[in-house]
């Protein structure tokens, strides 16, 4: 049972955020998109070239009723506990664009969100479970503006948090 509000949990997750460092070079290798941004890790003292919000930014505002009109084309910053630091976009055809994924450019058909009766679904394709085997990861939460928190089933019983910023 989650006992903190929505709002107190975003703020959370972006002040631990804020102190992510080590900038790491993009692939040189990787095409250029619209939505490919270099790694999300930059140092806070230079611009964030991924979208994350800089340090000093004041909490984004949340505003839950979000539905998918209102969510596709806009783009999100950062981490699902123990799966990855993510930079993404809400697609209107309902798939997941990864700009990055791990500081890397990470890209699957087959990842795709949804809003249902004001419940944003997310799915994460095609991850390695620490036993080896491929997963998909479902995060469900309230949809909103601004921030989100999610949590994730990989099918198995594990659950996943994910703290999410609209940049």
């Amino acid at each position: 049972m989650r006992t903190a509000t929505l709002p107190a949990l975003v703020a959370i997750g972006l002040l631990s955020l804020a102190g992510c460092s080590g900038a790491e070079e993009p692939d040189a290798s990787a095409e250029p998109s619209a939505s490919a941004s270099p790694s999300p890790s930059a140092p806070a003292s230079e611009p964030p070239a991924s979208g994350a919000p800089p340090s000093d930014a004041p909490a984004p505002e949340i505003v839950p009723g979000a539905t998918e009109e209102i969510l596709a084309g806009t783009t999100w910053f950062g981490t699902a506990a123990g799966v990855a630091e993510v930079t993404f976009t809400f697609a209107a055809d309902g798939t997941v664009d990864f700009s990055s994924f791990n500081g890397e450019p990470f890209d699957a058909p087959t990842d795709v969100w949804s809003v249902d009766d004001g419940v944003l679904s997310l799915t994460i394709s095609q991850l390695q479970a620490p036993s080896g085997a491929i997963a998909d990861i479902v995060f469900t939460g309230p949809a909103a503006t601004g921030g989100m928190e999610l949590t994730g089933d990989d099918g198995s019983g594990t659950a996943y948090a994910m703290t999410i910023a609209q940049v």
